[in-house]
């Protein structure tokens, strides 16, 4: 974001001119930041003073508890602040596009220095001081400044006109909000994922593979009480340690997500910033969730081997991706059985690892999991009826779904397989006791 000069307004007679101007923040990117850098790291002290500008969606009743935890104050005046957070869509909410005319510093020089031009000299005074320490190499101003320069009565201004540029987009800060970019030159901000981390708490569930498969469950049923419970044991996770399980979630489930009205509900808002997902395209691919794990710093072999298990088919059909590459290449199973060779086509040469810190070489992560075959990861229901009872119901049906634990085995079943236990143990004795015996009657040489 660039502060630059704005001529505000232009008088002109034919003895006289009066040049006021004031500052205007804006970008000239549609994509660019409005801060250089966000800071995503923010650890609550006592004392601290926090200023959320517009777009920050951080549940209130939460904000509350860490407030009271950590000792900190959330204020509404910004020059009281200690740590401003902004977010994703906080530039929509203060900017606005507008065209502006421009003249290039050095000929806006030449027109202040023109001996034929009067102009008062607290004028003059106003426009040398805005001038001090100025960075940007040319002047703003809107069509009717433009107008008035070149079709007002003063012939000195008017000589000056052909010097204005064409007209521009830029991404101006709305005129309700520039004593607030005032305030901001210079002060360090932080992302709002910063603070989003402890939100919910050290006790936050953690959606493992386990609850993910439960979760997963959720969505698939035609209830919709199911998909709120869902997105709220979502929106009430340790947003960290959750992120793989929670980006497939987004993957698998976008569509039952998106027409769930939930999705508007402010403590999934903050889910949806702290993954900075477009609330209006909740669609996730696999280089998504990868860049998820990446841009968060949690990415391992672990969790490669997690994305690789359940998603090695869909990368085998569509081919390469940005994170993900085709080594190699084999063909059907009849034409193996024709060549009667394993037959398998290399398209990507072999990674060598650099050694690491202690000189030892490094080890290619090798995931041995095949897509579509059951694992045998446990579900139990307790730590779904856990995460239940950590979210609040302020807004949701009073009732949870219950989960009921389903007999593993039959009564039949149950004798039977006592019946083959009780056999097993008694064998087992009766070897234990022939094995004693022999060890008695050994002969020594």
């Amino acid at each position: 974001m660039k502060r630059y000069i704005l001529i505000s307004e232009v008088e002109s007679s034919e003895r006289e001119v009066m040049i006021k101007v004031e500052p205007l923040f804006c970008m000239e990117d549609r994509t660019e930041d409005m801060f250089p850098t966000y800071l995503d790291e923010y650890v609550p002290t006592k004392g601290d003073k926090l200023y959320f500008l517009p777009g920050v969606n951080v549940p209130r009743i939460k904000l509350k508890d860490l407030a009271l935890q950590h000792g900190i104050r959330i204020v509404r005046n910004i020059d009281e602040a200690t740590h401003i957070f902004a977010a994703k869509n906080t530039k929509d909410k203060i900017t606005s596009g507008v065209w502006r005319y421009s003249m290039d510093l050095t000929d806006f020089n030449e027109l202040m220095n023109d001996p034929n031009m009067y102009m008062d000299d607290r004028y003059r005074e106003n426009i040398r001081e805005a001038l001090e320490n100025y960075q940007e190499d040319r002047v703003l101003f809107d069509y009717s400044v433009y107008n008035d320069i070149r079709h007002g009565d003063n012939t000195a201004l008017k000589s000056h006109s052909d010097n204005m540029n064409s007209s521009k987009w830029y991404n101006a800060i709305d005129d309700d909000h520039a004593d607030l970019c005032h305030k901001m030159a210079g002060a360090t901000v932080y992302d709002e994922m910063a603070i989003l981390k402890h939100i919910n708490g050290d006790d936050a569930t953690i959606i493992d593979e386990a609850m993910f498969e439960q979760i997963s469950q959720m969505f698939q049923s035609n209830d919709n009480d199911n998909h709120i419970l869902a997105m709220e044991i979502m929106a009430n996770s340790n947003y960290v340690e959750s992120l793989l399980f929670l980006e497939m979630l987004f993957k698998q489930y976008s569509y039952q997500i998106s027409s769930c009205h939930t999705k508007n509900h402010v403590n999934f808002k903050s889910l949806i910033g702290f993954l900075k997902k477009n609330k209006n395209y909740l669609g996730t691919d696999i280089d998504d969730i990868v860049k998820s794990l990446i841009d968060k710093d949690v990415l391992t072999a672990d969790k490669l081997d997690v994305l690789m298990r359940r998603y090695s088919n869909e990368i085998g059909k569509t081919g390469d991706t940005d994170y993900f590459k085709v080594k190699t290449v084999t063909v059907n199973p009849d034409l193996l059985k024709q060549l009667n060779t394993n037959y398998i086509y290399q398209h990507v040469n072999d990674f060598i690892p650099e050694p690491s810190e202690d000189n030892s070489p490094g080890v290619a992560g090798v995931a041995t999991g095949v897509e579509g075959v059951e694992s045998d990861i446990e579900l139990p229901n307790e730590d779904i009826e856990e995460a239940f009872t950590r979210i609040e119901r302020n807004e949701l049906k009073s009732e949870l779904i219950a989960l009921e634990d389903e007999p593993v085995f039959t009564e039949a079943e149950d004798y039977a397989l006592g019946e083959i236990i009780s056999k097993l143990a008694e064998e087992s004795e009766s070897n234990n006791n022939q094995k004693e015996q022999d060890d008695t009657n050994f002969d020594w040489f």
